[in-house]
């Protein structure tokens, strides 16, 4: 399991934030389709959830050596 211990976690806490990740990727596609017809509905929604995804990754992920 070298993905987990290079990220330092736990497989358990690896499926967690996965899952919350994911249902997040889904509301970014849903949100984002929304906006795509209706500019504006949830003008930047899809924009700031990505950006969630990548700043809590980035700090409970990403660890420099």
């Amino acid at each position: 399991m070298g993905h987990l211990k290079q990220a330092k976690t736990t497989y358990f806490k690896h499926f967690l934030y996965a899952s919350y990740f994911n249902l997040i990727a889904i509301a970014i596609v849903i949100t984002g389709v929304i906006h795509s017809i209706f500019p504006f509905m949830f003008k930047f929604t899809p924009y700031n959830l990505a950006k969630k995804i990548v700043n809590e990754t980035e700090r409970n992920f990403i660890h420099d050596n």
